[in-house]
């Protein structure tokens, strides 16, 4: 039996937008603590433990809150692409973290409005518009700004927070095409699995390689837990699931186009938290760029 449609929510603006801001807030202090956490420990343990952390919560939010919603997903196919697009996506951001400044990695990251707005021009034919078109340049003119102070060095880290915005990107407009009417939660809990598989894969095959496997960010010797650790791994956890329930708020109470342009409140507080934390330093080239980027997603959004 299926399960019957709810009336719409009414508009609570200050609700939602105080709910995005709070998401926000979560997830870049989330992203921070990544930033140092995962300069030492391999990403495949990071997102095997966290993954398997939130699995159980999914599968009690689902049996609580949507009895009725099968497990399995209408097109599991769509949602396994789309969820190896998005984990594909984080682990390379989360790569990049280490190797980069916070500011600059979110920056060059939140440039997936602009990804999005293209993909769907020349995937579903989705029109652009003068404004798009302006806001995408606008936008990719900041990532060079951003990217401009590191040309003597540039590396595949300067590039990577960029293709992590492009997966996603894709993942989302594959999101909108092939996997809408699919429970939010439901795919959840496929990106989860899939983490697990291929977090526990890439483990066990560094313990089968043994010593000659070598060590890197994303296989390496698991590290030993102890409780620090495995309270961080906790907490990560509840930050995802914090941003996946605060996201769909705040976009349930609030139009998109203004939800979407507090969405980029993530950007202060990246910058925010690298002067802080990191004593990072931007120059007026790399400010002037975050502007951009930020000024660009806005437009392309409320297009």
């Amino acid at each position: 039996m299926s399960i019957s449609q709810t009336a719409p929510k009414a508009d609570r603006v200050g609700i939602a937008v105080a709910a995005m801001v709070f998401t926000d807030l979560t997830l870049s202090i989330a992203d921070a603590i990544i930033k140092v956490t995962i300069s030492d420990m391999p990403l495949s343990q990071f997102i095997f433990l966290r993954s398997c952390v939130t699995l159980p919560l999914l599968i009690s939010i689902l049996k609580w809150r949507f009895p009725q919603v099968s497990l399995r997903p209408a097109y599991p196919g769509w949602a396994i692409v789309r969820s190896s697009l998005l984990l594909s996506s984080l682990l390379i951001y989360y790569a990049s973290l280490p190797r980069l400044d916070f500011s600059i990695a979110a920056a060059v990251y939140y440039t997936i409005p602009l990804f999005i707005i293209l993909f769907a021009a020349f995937w579903i034919r989705e029109p652009v518009g003068v404004q798009g078109w302006v806001g995408v340049a606008l936008g990719f003119v900041g990532v060079l700004l951003m990217l401009k102070p590191q040309a003597g060095d540039l590396s595949i880290h300067a590039v990577m927070p960029l293709v992590s915005a492009i997966l996603y990107a894709l993942a989302m407009v594959l999101t909108r095409t092939r996997s809408r009417g699919e429970n939010p939660f439901v795919l959840a809990l496929i990106f989860n699995l899939i983490a697990v598989v291929l977090g526990g894969g890439a483990s066990l095959a560094t313990v089968m390689a043994g010593s000659e496997g070598g060590q890197s960010l994303f296989m390496g010797q698991w590290l030993p837990m102890g409780w620090t650790q495995w309270a961080l791994i906790w907490f990560l956890s509840m930050t995802m699931l914090i941003g996946s329930v605060g996201t769909a708020i705040a976009y349930q109470l609030g139009p998109s186009s203004i939800i979407s342009t507090w969405d980029f409140s993530y950007l202060a507080f990246a910058v925010l938290w690298g002067v802080v934390l990191f004593s990072e330093r931007l120059d007026v080239a790399s400010m002037l760029g975050i502007v951009l980027i930020a000024l660009a997603g806005i437009i392309v959004i409320r297009r």
